[in-house]
């Protein structure tokens, strides 16, 4: 079991993704998730018990569909830009989102409700499972 960055860590870049981000999309937040979100990495995860996860995100609110077009460009192409790579879609997925990820630190942005059936366009940013002081339990 190998070190991690520490929860706190990934938190301040969870955040300095967000504000990176909302630089380069042409809508404004309506409001932000509020306080961050920690599970347990163990419901999506083989890994070792007691990493966590991390995510915080902004709901763009009922969007019309040329905006959030508009948007999901700007989204993809600065992400993809900085390195981010789409993630394959699974069985059961669905349509309105995109998800992409660095491979260099496993960070998740996802930009949901990009589709004209959705109501709510939302980006949200997830951490890697990490050990929350950054060691694993000795």
């Amino acid at each position: 079991m190998k070190p991690t960055i520490t929860l706190d860590q990934a938190k301040k870049q969870i955040d300095t993704y967000l504000a990176d981000i909302l630089t380069k999309l042409p809508v404004k937040p309506t409001a932000t998730s509020g306080s961050f979100s920690d599970l347990e990495c163990d419901h999506n995860d083989a890994g070792p018990h007691g990493r966590k996860e991390t995510s915080r995100g902004y709901d763009f609110g009922d969007v019309p569909l040329a905006n959030k077009t508009e948007a999901t460009d700007a989204f993809r192409t600065f992400l993809t830009g900085e390195g981010f790579q789409p993630v394959p879609e699974g069985a059961g997925s669905h349509s309105e989102w995109v998800r992409l990820k660095n491979p260099k630190d496993n960070f998740l942005a996802v930009f949901d409700g990009t589709s004209g059936a959705s109501h709510n366009l939302s980006l949200t940013v997830v951490s890697p499972c990490v050990w929350p002081d950054g060691n694993p339990p000795t």
